[in-house]
């Protein structure tokens, strides 16, 4: 497999989620399938085009999310970590139709975002420390992170969802929706996958249970709002999550074992729209303290970009992010 594979997603979907097989039929590039041409005669509408370089930031954000859920007892399930590799492949993927789309009219979206001194400074102090700090939480906890896991990517599939199709009700190019329809085809078979796991590790967990209460409201949503501007995040609710949207999809939030009382999504929107602390600031507090007894272990910070596309998860230029899934540590 390469990464310009073009497989058709809606002839692979199994009647039984078979990892092996979403594996095999993982989907590449969609670049060569959008006319980029035809935004020429009929751009998108400038808010357009500023929504997909945020939702290229959040689904690139996938790589170092999963970057610190491989240090957790999380990689030693096969399965999980079969179908997340093929997730974040395909994610980056997704992050690229954008990002051509984004360049068609106009705007590099390769620039760094604009942070305040003080929030890219814990960003980057969280880059180093996440791994790290995780690493011995999560392996302390055990198998039961594997529940709070396949939650949160579950919410947040549940979340980007909802937003390509208010997207594609916003501004209904026929360009823009044809590669909305593609992304929705693909984040089908996430679902496929991440829904029921999800579900059968929470039924099964007490501890799993537990730990996810505690551990999601603690995170920022969708996975990658931490790496962004705050005026960003709040651009993202504001056009594409409206307060009914979010009642909706905490309805569904609800519905997985043990999550009844979680307000997940109302309660990062409203974080959001008035500009209030989010978990990004907190999290770089305590990731501070806990980095300063043990600043001798920590890696030097380095930054990839893509190389060879023929690689099946390719390396990603790092977004600097606290996708961690904890304001602080959990117990």
């Amino acid at each position: 497999m390469t990464g310009e594979h073009t497989t058709s997603v809606g002839d692979s979907v199994p009647d039984r989620f078979d990892v092996r097989e979403f594996a095999r039929t993982a989907v590449g590039s969609y670049r060569s399938e959008i006319d980029l041409e035809a935004f020429a005669a009929r751009p998108l509408e400038p808010a357009t085009v500023r929504v997909l370089a945020t939702m290229r930031e959040l689904e690139r954000s996938t790589m170092t999310y999963l970057r610190n859920v491989l240090v957790t007892p999380t990689h030693k399930d096969a399965r999980v970590t079969a179908f997340l590799t093929t997730w974040a492949f395909e994610k980056f993927w997704i992050a690229d139709s954008f990002e051509a789309i984004a360049r068609a009219h106009g705007l590099d979206v390769t620039e760094p975002l604009p942070l305040s001194r003080f929030r890219g400074l814990a960003l980057e102090l969280a880059e180093r420390a996440t791994p790290i700090v995780e690493s011995f939480r999560a392996n302390s906890i055990g198998p039961d992170v594997i529940g709070l896991h396949m939650a949160s990517v579950t919410i947040d599939e549940w979340i980007t969802e909802s937003a390509y199709t208010k997207l594609a009700e916003i501004d209904p190019h026929p360009v823009l929706l044809a590669v909305l329809d593609h992304v929705q085809e693909v984040k089908k078979r996430h679902r496929l996958f991440v829904e029921v796991d999800a579900v059968n590790r929470l039924e099964s967990s007490p501890r799993a249970r537990s730990l996810s209460r505690r551990s999601l409201p603690r995170a920022a949503w969708p996975i990658g709002a931490a790496s962004l501007p705050k005026s960003e995040t709040a651009f993202f609710y504001e056009t594409l999550i409206d307060d009914a949207l979010a009642v909706r999809i905490d309805e569904k939030v609800q519905g997985l074992p043990g999550l009844e009382k979680l307000r997940l999504v109302r309660t990062a929107r409203a974080k959001a729209l008035r500009g209030g602390s989010t978990p990004t600031a907190t999290t770089g507090r305590w990731l501070g303290r806990a980095a300063a007894t043990a600043k001798n272990a920590l890696p030097h910070s380095t930054s990839t970009s893509p190389s060879n596309t023929t690689a099946k998860t390719p390396t990603t230029t790092t977004t600097t992010t606290t996708d961690s899934l904890k304001g602080g540590p959990t117990g």
